[in-house]
This record gives C-alpha cells, structure tokens and sequence, in this order.
C-alpha cells in the first residue's frame, strides 16, 4: 500500500469514528428521546452534585501527579498555585478536545512560568511516565472488567500491565543511558524512589476517585454498579476517550458498557458523567484562578522549597545511571 492510500486511510478513520458516534446519539435520541430525558429528570441533584465533587478531586490529583513528574525537570520551582492554573486551562481545553490540553498546557506553562519553565520537549516528556501509570491501572480495570465480559480473554489485561511495566522499566533505563541531556529529565522521576513512589499513589489515587464518581453516578440511575461494571464503564471511558469526540465521551462509554442492560438509562447516566465533568472542569478552574491566576514573582520562586527535585546531572554523572532498573 502506498504511504498516499495510507494516509487517506488514516483520515478517513479519523473522520469516520466521530460520524459514526454522532450517528448513534442521533438514533438513540430519535428513538428513546423521551426514555433518556425522562430518566435524566429522575435523576436526583445530589447525584450530578456528587459525580462533580469527585470529578475535582481527580482533576488536582492529575494537577499532582504532573507536578510530581515536572519535579524532577527542576519545575518544583514554579509552585502549587501556577502549575494548578496552568493545568485548569489544560483541561477546559481538553473538555472540547482531549488532543488540545497538552499544547495547552505547554502554553500556559511557558506563559506562566518565564525563564523559570522547563522546555516544551520536558513538558511534553513529562507525561509519558504517567501515561505509562495510566495503562497499568487500565489493565487492572479490565481484569476486574473481564470476570463480567467473557468476550474478553483473561489473559490479555494481564499481557496489557506486563507490556506496561516493561515499558516503565524502559523508560527508566533509558533515562540512565540519556540523562546527560536536558530533555530527557521528563523522565528522572523514575530514577527517584521518593518521587516514583509518589507518583505512584497519586496515580492509583485518581484512579480510585473516577471509579467513585462512576460508581455514583451508576448507582443514581439504578445501572448495575458492582465492581466489575463500575470497572468496565470506567475502562470503556478511556477507551472511547481516545477517540476526538469531546464530551460525547459519557454516552458512548456507557452505552457500549451498559446499553444491553437498559439503553435509555445508561445514556442517560452517560450524560451526566459528561455533565458532572464539565461542571467539575469549570469549578476546578474559577478555584484554581481565583488564587493564583496573576502568579507573582515570590509564587514563581516556588512553594516546594521541600520538595525533591533531581538537577540536571554532567556528563560524567550521566554514565553511573547507565544499566540502572526500574526499581533501583
């Protein structure tokens, strides 16, 4: 196949998951319109109210989870109050489209943080760790998930988190070998214990937090909330998540989790999961700069005085981390 037909095909299938999303809200709002609003309408307040608190909470748990990274590139020094400010935009953006929060971020950071901020490749490395988290805890979700759907071989999340950690030690190996260079510091979290380990929590911290606000939400609308669905929603919202529709994440992650069992109410509870988060999103942001949106240079020294922050190492430094393993 020639690289055009390649990426004609990838346009096309970039296209056609949104229609094909599009389509099926469409349908299921033609056909079960006043099912899905009438569940919606018995929905108590409490349960959006609830769904948006947690949702919060795991937004300034991300918040942390980045900060803990960015400490090892030297960003400790940039503070609580600008990294959380950064980050509200990040996610605003993200509501509309997942791909925009990095770029947004990247943004804010540079803006906010002057000569102090780290380089845009640190920042977009910095991630990479806690993406690498994120893929571990989403095998364990699918591993709860599969004793539910048979379709799912048990064999595979458990492939999933090993590949994961493979990739973590990786990561961490690579890190030793590169660490003489300013933009590998994205990764010198993983060459800390203290920080490792942190991150590590804060990971399984957010993580515990979306199954809360999941587990609300599916209990309001009377949905089979047992830990197994309340880890397959969860999962199929970070599956579906990847795709570029926005906030039609919720409705399509419950629908293809839960549609078999009542179609009308797991759209329904789709649509308040996206609700909740965009009201959450909103919260997080008038929080997060109505303390610290005009950041002064004494917030831009840092409040980490603290915190660990691995410095950028020499040359001659760089070639006693080589070989290291994840956890040394």
């Amino acid at each position: 196949m020639h690289a055009s037909t390649r990426g004609r095909a990838r346009r096309v299938a970039r296209v056609a998951w949104p229609v094909a999303i599009v389509l099926l809200v469409a349908w299921i709002g033609v056909t079960r319109g006043p099912e899905v609003l009438a569940a919606i309408a018995s929905c108590p307040p409490r349960v959006l109210l609830g769904a948006a608190l947690a949702h919060v909470f795991t937004l300034a748990l991300r918040t942390e989870a980045w900060r803990t990274v960015l400490r090892g590139t030297g960003a400790g020094e940039l503070g609580h109050r600008l990294l959380h400010s950064a980050n509200a935009g990040a996610f605003l953006a993200g509501t509309v489209q997942g791909s925009a929060a990095l770029a947004t971020r990247i943004v804010l950071i540079r803006r906010l943080g002057g000569e102090r901020a780290p380089s845009v490749s640190q920042i977009t490395l910095a991630d990479a760790p806690i993406l690498m988290l994120e893929v571990c805890t989403s095998a364990l979700l699918a591993a709860v998930a599969s004793t539910t759907v048979t379709a799912v071989p048990a064999w595979v999340p458990w492939a999933v988190l090993a590949s994961a950690v493979a990739g973590l030690g990786a990561m961490r190996h690579a890190y030793g070998r590169l660490r003489h260079r300013r933009w590998a510091t994205g990764l010198a979290v993983l060459a800390s214990p203290r920080l490792r380990a942190r991150l590590v929590i804060v990971v399984l911290a957010f993580t515990g937090m979306a199954l809360l606000r999941t587990w609300i939400v599916l209990a309001g609308f009377g949905l089979p909330s047992d830990p197994a669905d309340v880890c397959l929603v969860l999962f199929s919202m970070g599956v579906v998540g990847l795709l570029p529709i926005g906030v039609g994440t919720g409705p399509t992650a419950t629908v293809a989790a839960l549609g078999a069992t009542d179609l009308a109410a797991a759209t329904a509870a789709g649509m308040v999961v996206s609700a909740a988060t965009v009201l959450a999103v909103l919260i997080y942001a008038l929080a997060c700069w109505s303390i610290g949106a005009r950041v002064s240079e004494s917030d831009r020294a840092g409040d980490d005085g603290g915190a660990e922050v691995i410095p950028f190492p020499s040359p001659s430094t760089a070639e006693t981390g080589r070989g290291l393993d994840l956890a040394a």
